[in-house]
């Protein structure tokens, strides 16, 4: 059974809308609404599926007209990012405990990642409309040919796309109702295959930078949330496969979406979204560097205090 995915939802700035009612998971930012909540359904908890332990982290490029800001500054960005005090902390997501319906965990631990190359494919799929289902298809195929890289359980395929291209999942699309996705299957070789969907989607709002530094927002938003819940499910009650979530199915950048943070290292300082702490029930924001010493968890904001509405509603997978 097809997976849910989970989207970066924004329509467009500042009030935000947290999708977790039901397929796709999303972040919705609606202008005019108001909180309807106060405080996050709950700390992350473990749904006894994989995380992704030691990234690596594959920019695959859906052919030559993907920008060339995007082609050529996301791949040290991924590595920044992969490298750095933001993963560190991370292993407090680690899967050596029993999930919430009693299952063993996987065993596994979170530790830094990498930047694996950067890679431009020729899509067989020619058209400007895709659907997820088209994605998935394509990127096995490529693997399948040797254009990419294999996959294993550690694989991330950060996908980006051209200015033009439309993406359809759930019956939501690129750039009207969503901003970018992360979602798993397993290929016909039985690896999973971990990835995200990142369209172009200019004025639309995702994010509240520069045009590059909002991509980087949106990247890392994906990228955290595919490393500690590599297959997410559909709905709002969350499960196995699932690994971290709250109980009202939300992941760890969704209850921070909208904080912003900086990485700096590997000569580059690189904005990334704060990210959900259950030490602390708080969004970390950093600033996050190269040093191996893990940062001072110094929380955020919680988003539910700047104003944002956590409700919406989608239908059922």
């Amino acid at each position: 059974m097809k997976n849910a995915a989970r989207l970066l939802v924004v329509a467009a700035v500042l009030s935000l809308s947290s999708a977790a009612q039901a397929a796709p998971h999303g972040i919705l930012w609606a202008k005019g609404k108001g909180p309807t909540r106060t405080a996050a359904a709950s700390n992350l908890l473990y749904y006894g599926g994989p995380i992704i332990p030691n990234a690596k982290i594959y920019a695959v490029f859906w052919g030559s007209n993907v920008p060339q800001e995007t082609q050529q500054g996301i791949g040290p960005f991924l590595g920044n990012m992969a490298d750095s005090g933001y993963m560190d902390w991370l292993s407090e997501y680690d899967t050596n405990g029993k999930a919430v319906d009693g299952r063993d965990g996987t065993h596994q631990h979170i530790g830094r990642g990498t930047f694996n190359g950067a890679f431009v494919i020729t899509p067989n799929n020619k058209s400007a409309s895709l659907s997820d289902a088209d994605i998935q298809a394509e990127l096995e195929a490529q693997i399948a040919a040797g254009k990419l890289p294999p996959s294993d359980a550690n694989s991330l395929y950060m996908t980006y796309f051209p200015d033009g291209v439309s993406i359809e999942i759930a019956g939501q699309k690129s750039c009207q109702q969503f901003c970018a996705y992360h979602e798993g299957f397993n290929s016909k070789s039985g690896a999973p295959v971990y990835y995200g969907v990142m369209p172009v989607c200019g004025g639309f709002g995702c994010g509240f930078g520069d045009a590059f530094g909002n991509l980087t927002i949106v990247s890392s938003h994906e990228a955290i949330e595919a490393i500690t819940d590599p297959f997410p499910t559909p709905g709002s009650s969350p499960a196995f496969p699932q690994a971290w979530n709250t109980t009202d199915g939300q992941e760890i950048g969704d209850l921070c979406a909208g904080t912003s943070g900086t990485v700096t290292g590997h000569g580059l300082t690189s904005k990334v979204q704060g990210e959900w702490d259950n030490a602390s029930s708080a969004c970390l924001t950093g600033p996050w560097n190269q040093a191996p010493a893990l940062m001072s968890k110094a929380p955020a904001t919680p988003p539910m205090a700047l104003g944002w509405k956590t409700s919406w509603t989608v239908p059922a997978w």
